[in-house]
């Protein structure tokens, strides 16, 4: 499913990612895990294909401070 050149999520790097956030994760629920994150990966890495082209702004700043 990794077809933008990231690397497959495995469950090693499930454990990686979660004790990097202080998250205990035995062997056994990372198997579980890792094709579920794969999954959200592939997800977000469909949002690459959205064309965004140029979005204006939603409010502007006025930098005139009042007293």
């Amino acid at each position: 499913m990794a077809t933008t050149g990231r690397p497959v999520v495995t469950a090693n790097r499930v454990k990686n990612m979660a004790s990097s956030v202080r998250l205990c994760l035995d062997d056994t629920r990372a198997e579980v895990v890792a094709p579920v994150v794969e999954q959200i990966f592939g997800l977000l890495d469909g949002l690459d294909k959205v064309v965004l082209g140029e979005t204006p702004p939603a409010f502007t700043f006025n930098a005139h401070w009042r007293k």
